[in-house]
């Protein structure tokens, strides 16, 4: 074991390298972020763009919206019965990365779009690849991220009716119910995600689910993308949230490596695929994946 762990990280300091193998599960933060119809949502205005008097050129925009806004985080600190909880800025390195599962419930979701994650959905997942372990990420596909690009779609608003920007009354997606949330909760994961606007379905009113998850220190993760991606287990996650002290949630950049890094799978050279991810191998974090992902599945 330790031999394959100098060697991994002997190949991450020698040579910048593409994981050919990473898929990126974040939608773009632009005109069409999403974020819940009642709060502030995400703008970006230029206040430079062109060449100084010095002749340098220089870009620059001021940014602003809800921190749950397009693929975010929603922090422990949130939602819950009671006071409590780890902030965005609180959240333990450690839980921020961990071996995914995808639980896929697109066809229940096909066929009623208030369709909520049940306990036999994850026992049926189970039953097939085994129990659920402690400090797994979870990821529930609905098949509703391919219609982030069309808010009306994607948030489940009825067609025919002229409905306030901000309504909150006839948001239709699916969601995971409370008593699956609780058996996440016996499984100790670290995170649950989700590719719709909530992790509570659209008609919710108590939020249920957000409470008990939330309130045993499981974040959250909406609005994550290109699910449809991935397979049922064997791929790492990382959430890297940004570290905002006090925050109840946050963007997040999410990540999904598959299967083991090999060195077949490193090159040298960029091959413009969507979705890849570029790394070099002096950074530290690809050292502590390339360990972490030796630890966890060999």
């Amino acid at each position: 074991m330790l031999t394959y762990v100098i060697l991994s990280i002997c190949l991450c300091s020698a040579v910048g390298f593409q994981m050919k193998s990473a898929i990126d599960l974040t939608h773009p933060f632009n005109e069409n972020t999403i974020a819940w119809p009642a709060n502030t949502q995400f703008s970006a205005t230029q206040i430079m763009k062109d060449y100084t008097e010095t002749g340098i050129w220089y870009e620059e925009r001021v940014i602003s919206g809800s921190e749950h806004s397009g693929t975010h985080l929603d922090a422990p600190v949130h939602l819950r019965d009671e006071e409590g909880g780890w902030s965005a800025g609180d959240i333990p390195l450690n839980r921020l990365a961990g071996p995914g599962i995808k639980i896929d419930i697109s066809e229940k979701c096909l066929e009623n779009i208030d369709y909520e994650l049940t306990v036999e959905d994850v026992e049926a997942w189970e039953s097939k690849h085994g129990q659920i372990q402690e400090g797994n990420i979870v990821i529930v596909h609905t098949d509703r991220g391919k219609f982030y690009t069309d808010r009306d779609r994607y948030l489940g608003r009825p067609a025919g009716m002229d409905l306030p920007f901000n309504d909150t009354k006839h948001l239709h997606f699916p969601g995971i119910s409370p008593a699956a949330a609780q058996v996440f909760v016996d499984r100790k994961v670290y995170g649950v995600a989700i590719d719709t606007p909530s992790l509570d379905y659209g008609q919710s009113r108590d939020f249920k689910s957000h409470r008990i998850l939330l309130g045993a220190n499981i974040y959250g993760i909406e609005n994550i993308a290109n699910t449809d991606k991935l397979p049922a287990k064997g791929f790492l996650m990382n959430c890297m949230v940004q570290k905002l002290e006090g925050g109840s949630g946050g963007p997040v950049r999410v990540i999904a490596i598959l299967d083991k890094p090999r060195t077949d799978q490193l090159v040298q050279e960029d091959d413009g695929n969507t979705g890849l991810s570029s790394v070099y191998g002096n950074n530290i974090f690809i050292k502590i994946l390339s360990v972490f992902f030796l630890c966890n599945f060999i």
